[in-house]
């Protein structure tokens, strides 16, 4: 019999920082959980086991293997927003621990072959279809959550690709495009760029300071205050997808200028 990933006492600190007390885990809904591990690509015992959510949770880490424990914890932890009190919260810690140990057995999250490549407009594409299959169901909150997903993934690849670390933003969607966007040299303070690209550029920054709004207001990813329609959810999607592409497709033509031959790079 194969010996689980996570000790009792691992469990035990999991479940403090999850919130697991009562069955639930986090904020989740029982649609929203089912979403979080299909995005994952991770079996998780559905809702018509009659399990709370904790327990199918619990399930899961007791067959899980090292990597898709750590995967998991690392997933659950980046989707739980601060908290106040987490910088005295032991627990938050030796939760951060149990997750670097297991990263330290299996092969690193960023390494894992069955991560996808975020920087690419393959990546873009296919959070573009998901949403769309969302706006298809009548799934509006579902399609807004996937818009602001696909911009954070991207802006998050890209300051670590740049910079070597991703930066603290306490999800503050606004504060890291403008990070990003200054790195790339694409944001309306630079010099050498168009005023009229200027006025798309701080068009941009409208589109993300949109979306993060309509993402709190009106989508499954916090308590609801609207009910969005068709029309809101779609200008979401479109708006994410312009943003998320425009963004990789800058980092890519960069990318390739650096490696090119000095003489391609005089061209400039």
């Amino acid at each position: 019999m194969r010996t689980p990933a996570l000790t009792t006492s691992d469990l035990r600190v999991i479940e403090q920082v999850l919130d697991m007390g009562s069955g639930y885990v986090l904020d989740f809904s029982n649609r929203t959980f089912a979403e979080f591990f299909a995005d994952l690509d991770v079996d998780i015992e559905p809702e018509v086991s009659g399990l709370s959510k904790a327990k199918r949770l619990r399930a899961f880490f007791h067959s899980a293997s090292t990597a898709e424990c750590a995967r998991v914890l690392h997933a659950l932890l980046e989707y739980r927003e601060p908290q106040d009190g987490d910088e005295n919260r032991a627990s938050l810690n030796k939760y951060r621990a149990i997750v670097s140990r297991l990263e330290g057995i299996a092969v690193p999250l960023s390494a894992a072959p069955s991560g996808p490549d975020v920087l690419t407009l393959q990546y873009v594409r296919e959070l573009s279809e998901k949403a769309e299959r969302r706006l298809a169901g009548s799934d509006f909150e579902g399609a807004i959550t996937v818009s602001r997903t696909l911009i954070e993934a991207v802006l998050e690849q890209l300051e670590v690709r740049l910079t070597g670390a991703a930066g603290t933003y306490s999800g503050d969607l606004q504060r890291q495009y403008k990070a990003v966007a200054k790195i790339l040299r694409i944001d309306d303070k630079d010099e050498q760029v168009d005023e009229g690209f200027k006025q798309i550029a701080r068009g941009l920054v409208q589109i993300v300071n949109g979306l993060a709004a309509i993402r709190n207001m009106a989508s499954d990813g916090h308590a609801r205050h609207v009910q969005p329609q068709a029309r809101h959810a779609r200008v979401a999607v479109n708006s994410a997808k312009t943003v998320a592409s425009f963004l990789v497709e800058v980092y890519l033509a960069k990318h390739s200028r650096t490696a090119a031959p000095a003489a391609a790079e005089g061209a400039r």
